[in-house]
């Protein structure tokens, strides 16, 4: 078995012999941020793997070369329907992702590294988020290694500033992260946003995090504190990311030292609302453990007619909703689907990203700990509740 998903990735001779184009929009919905220093290749691959995407979509295509001193200007004339705009000097991502805010056109914008690979219907699955849900600030997307792992569905911020990307490392099967759901920000290279804010304000990037990390982390922050939206992990949009390729090994302690500093600026402009304490994960979700949503657990013995309208709708009530089957086949995957799109948590035996089996009793037995209500007419489940949980309540 393997974790891997399917992607292409062209070597440099493919796109000296092709050329590509890119149907674009003069009054696009969603405009394509994408700044590059260098990285040739990944930049290719990425303009690459947005050609079907623009065939069903509105968009344009601003693509920032940051003063890049390979051939990355050569080959992105050779690209029909992308805009072009050459800095004199390199300015960094986030100054970047400023200047593109200012010369877009549409009403959404996708900040986009170059150094993704953007899967199938990313962008229907990005939009439909802020087409169902009210109060959108910005939607994430399931970033994957090309190992085949998670790199984040979405991520947390704690008191003191750190943040954690939420199922790093864990198989991107793993039904904990497959459900769409609200988080602390997802991260900025791939970041749907409204261009503008409720205020009519174009959005900007704060440059006391220049000349990068925590920047989008601000952002998220500003669009949950300032304007109460919310902020979403949509794990049906997916998409490779060859992180940190900007950041050699030799260049690993500059990159710890950006983090750390703009972690020390971030925890001062935010640390009245910053009020999760940093927990030990010990590989576990951090959502369960210091989440104040109340979670209400559900066995699959428990399934009737209109059941599934009854989870969706107490879903929506701002609790999280976990249902756990013995197996997967318990409903056809479509069904399954419409409840990860409502934000409910289906669970069921997966193997995990080591290869070791998660099964139902496994899966019961981790989280049943953090649930405040149990719902099920197993007489074994209601007893083993009440010995590791005394304050669960057995509907």
């Amino acid at each position: 078995m393997t974790h891997k998903i399917a992607y292409q990735f062209k070597p440099i001779d493919f796109f000296e012999n092709k050329e590509i184009v890119l149907r674009c929009s003069s009054k696009p919905k969603i405009s394509i941020i994408i700044p590059v220093y260098n990285q040739l290749l990944y930049t290719m691959n990425c303009l690459f793997s947005l050609i079907d995407e623009c065939n069903k979509h509105e968009v344009e295509i601003v693509v920032i070369n940051d003063n890049s001193t390979d051939d990355t200007d050569l080959f992105l004339n050779r690209v029909r329907g992308i805009k072009i705009v050459n800095n004199e000097s390199n300015l960094g991502f986030l100054k970047n992702i400023n200047k593109g805010l200012r010369v877009v056109n549409g009403d959404f914008a996708l900040l986009l590294n170059n150094d993704v690979i953007l899967l199938p219907n990313i962008l229907s699955e990005l939009l439909h988020v802020f087409e169902t849900k009210d109060n959108v600030g910005a939607v994430g997307a399931m970033a994957i290694h090309p190992t085949g792992v998670l790199l984040e569905a979405g991520s947390k911020v704690f008191e003191n500033g750190k943040a954690t990307n939420l199922g790093r490392e864990k198989s991107p099967y793993n039904p904990h992260y497959n459900y769409l759901r609200s988080v602390d920000y997802c991260s900025g290279y791939c970041l749907l946003i409204k261009k503008k804010f409720p205020n009519g304000e174009l959005v900007q990037l704060d440059e006391l995090f220049l000349p990068a990390y925590y920047e989008e982390t601000d952002l998220c922050m500003q669009l949950k504190h300032d304007y109460n939206l919310s902020i979403y992990y949509q794990p049906f949009a997916k998409l490779i990311h060859f992180e940190s390729i900007s950041y050699s090994d030799s260049k690993k302690d500059v990159k710890d030292q950006l983090i750390n500093n703009n972690r020390s600026k971030f925890q001062k402009k935010w640390n009245k609302v910053l009020k999760q304490p940093l927990v030990e994960i010990n590989g576990f979700e951090p959502d369960y453990i210091n989440s104040s949503r109340h979670k209400i657990l559900y066995l699959d013995d428990v399934i009737e007619n209109e059941f599934l309208e009854k989870l969706i709708t107490q879903e929506k009530k701002q609790k999280h909703i976990i249902l756990v089957l013995k197996s997967k086949n318990k409903f056809e995957k479509n069904v399954i689907e419409k409840l990860q799109r409502q934000g409910v948590e289906v669970l069921y035996p997966y193997t995990t990203s080591k290869f070791k089996n998660r099964s139902y009793f496994k899966i019961i037995k981790r989280i049943l700990p953090y649930c405040v209500e149990l719902n099920t007419k197993n007489v074994f489940y209601i007893l083993y509740s009440k010995v590791i949980n005394k304050k669960t309540q057995i509907n």
